[in-house]
């Protein structure tokens, strides 16, 4: 199957072979990223010595239940809340397991802060706070022997130790114990549901809830690590989490549960659940070229169309979801019930009708024939609508408080290929989109001003090259075209950078640090799983060549992995 993201790599650096690629995950993980899961000097280091101050453990505390718990549920508070307080205390009187799931928790706290808040909340720099918490939670999982002894909060801190990995380590390595997390959940039972083993409410209803955050993520993991089949075993019949508070759950209890009627705190997850399950429906048409065949336009010739699913059957799980969506929004979602709501209700909008406008096939796209000549000028508009849809929901997520999320999922990988094509396209309507994008993504991610950090560095010189050829081009037109306040701030600190890399006599040739964390996304909701960077990159090969150089072939597979992948 295609490398995609090795293809990537390829596309932004053929117009500046000397630099860099920022398209290398390993390059952007931080030094810890050796030690994915096993800490090397696991024998000389103590939990205790690692962890947060005690006021600090109350805000970080406070901080997951408020801003990463109402996304996640995987934990349930009550439960978990005494550990917490207990730790502020004395650490040593806490079981491992529980130690494990503390750090985790932290650790995902931490991701939801940014820059300036971790320094004011915990005093010291997000990087350090994320290495620190990262590494405790690494600690206590191996002294816990966690792939020796089974245990439900084992399992709730290696998830949400996954969840954690997001554009921080490598996308293969994290795929890689995506897998792992799925073989243990598997081994104790997770794929079966809790009422066919006689298991209690409580235990029960905290499986589904954690077996369906696993699903969500393996088909995360392994779209964005440029595969598709996940490790889920071939039949499962473990049910979908019921609408319930934490309230509404004891530990031990052998009473039933019964589901709620109207808003809980199971918003946001009750509609992440859903499209969890159309993943797994979309998947049943995975190996075909169909979906290529009818967005890109590809000639299937001599092949048997009996084998090939329309554009229709991918419309039909649409539609369907839509209807899903809809009917939990109409029982269980009340904008009035608080921020998690509104945060819930602005994901049907945004993921249909993303997918929608992709399945609209080439030649049926308003600009075909101007702007869209062929499927190297569909693809941009792809990337850009991918784009687009992800960034629109950016005002309303800062408005809820869940911001961080989305900017949790940024890949500027994705943004880069885009902007390396506007550097081509200087003038139209698909221009004028990506550029109003381009000018959302530097307001909400101030990060990339930092062009200290290697990545950010070159990606600030593609987009200033990219809107020098447009402000020629305008020109040329004798059109009048506004500068954008984001490029006088872009090219004020690029060249202060390039003031104080120049080398003097005794000085080698500085060059950017390697950036240590990439923070961010565009497609937030449900962890990135239609994620365009499933897409055949290899399409984009020639793209920054010069058009004599360009070749006329194209690839036979652009969403060969998995079909859905790109609608995210």
């Amino acid at each position: 199957m295609p490398f995609k993201l090795q293809a990537m790599r390829e596309i932004v650096d053929t117009d500046d072979p000397e630099e860099a690629s920022v398209m290398g995950s390993e390059d952007l993980s931080p030094d810890y990223n050796i030690d994915l899961l096993i800490p090397a000097d696991t024998a000389t280091r103590s939990c205790e010595e690692l962890q947060p101050e005690p006021v600090h453990i109350f805000r970080l505390w406070q901080l997951f239940v408020d801003r990463v718990n109402p996304l996640t549920k995987i934990i349930h508070v009550p439960s978990v809340q005494p550990f917490a307080l207990e730790m502020a205390t004395d650490i040593n009187k806490i079981p491992l397991n529980y130690q494990a799931l503390l750090f985790a928790i932290f650790t995902m706290a931490t991701v939801s802060l940014t820059e300036a808040e971790c320094l004011q909340m915990l005093g010291t720099s997000r990087d350090e706070a994320l290495r620190r918490y990262t590494i405790g939670t690494k600690v206590a999982l191996t002294k816990f022997n966690f792939l020796k002894n089974y245990d439900m909060v084992a399992l709730q801190a290696l998830l949400l130790y996954l969840l954690s990995l997001q554009n921080r380590y490598d996308r293969h390595a994290a795929w890689i114990l995506s897998g792992m997390v799925v073989r243990i959940a598997q081994k104790m039972g997770y794929h079966r549901d809790g009422d066919y083993l006689g298991l209690n409410a409580f235990e029960t209803e905290m499986r589904r809830r954690m077996w369906w955050q696993i699903i969500l993520q393996d088909a995360k993991n392994a779209l964005v690590s440029g595969l598709s089949h996940s490790l889920l075993p071939s039949s499962w019949d473990t049910k979908m989490p019921q609408n319930v508070n934490d309230a509404d759950l004891f530990p031990g209890s052998i009473e039933p549960v019964l589901p709620r009627e109207g808003p809980t705190e199971m918003a946001f997850c009750l509609i992440g659940y859903q499209i969890a399950k159309f993943l797994v429906n979309a998947e049943s048409l995975h190996g075909t070229p169909g979906l290529e065949a009818a967005v890109m336009g590809h000639d299937f010739e001599g092949q048997d169309p009996a084998i090939l699913p329309s554009i229709q059957q991918y419309r039909d799980l649409v539609d369907n979801l839509e209807q899903n969506l809809l009917e939990v929004e109409a029982r269980y979602i009340d904008p009035t019930a608080g921020n998690v709501h509104i945060a819930a209700l602005s994901i049907r909008p945004m993921i249909c009708s993303k997918m929608r406008e992709i399945l609209v096939p080439m030649k049926e796209q308003p600009e075909w024939g101007t702007e869209i000549l062929d499927k190297k000028d569909n693809l941009f508009k792809i990337v850009l609508m991918n784009n687009e849809h992800s960034t629109d929901a950016y005002g309303v997520m800062d408005q809820t408080g869940f911001l961080w999320f989305l900017k949790f999922h940024f890949q500027i990988d994705i943004f880069t290929v885009m902007t390396k094509q506007l550097c081509q396209r200087p003038t139209g309507s698909l221009a004028d989109r990506a550029w109003n994008m381009v000018q959302k993504i530097y307001h909400y991610h101030t990060e990339l001003l930092d062009i200290s950090q290697k990545t950010y560095y070159i990606q600030a010189q593609t987009v200033l090259k990219a809107w020098k050829n447009r402000e020629q081009a305008f020109r040329a037109a004798g059109q009048p075209l506004e500068t954008p306040n984001f490029i006088y701030r872009l090219r004020d600190v690029v060249k202060s950078e390039n003031r104080t890399s120049e080398p003097s006599p005794q000085q080698p040739v500085a060059h950017p640090p390697q950036n240590s964390h990439q923070m961010t996304d565009l497609d937030p909701f449900l962890g990135n799983y239609l994620d365009v960077s499933t897409l055949n990159w290899d399409l984009w090969g020639t793209m920054n060549q010069p058009p004599q150089q360009q070749q006329s072939q194209m690839p036979v597979s652009l969403f060969g992995n998995f079909p859905m992948g790109n609608m995210g």
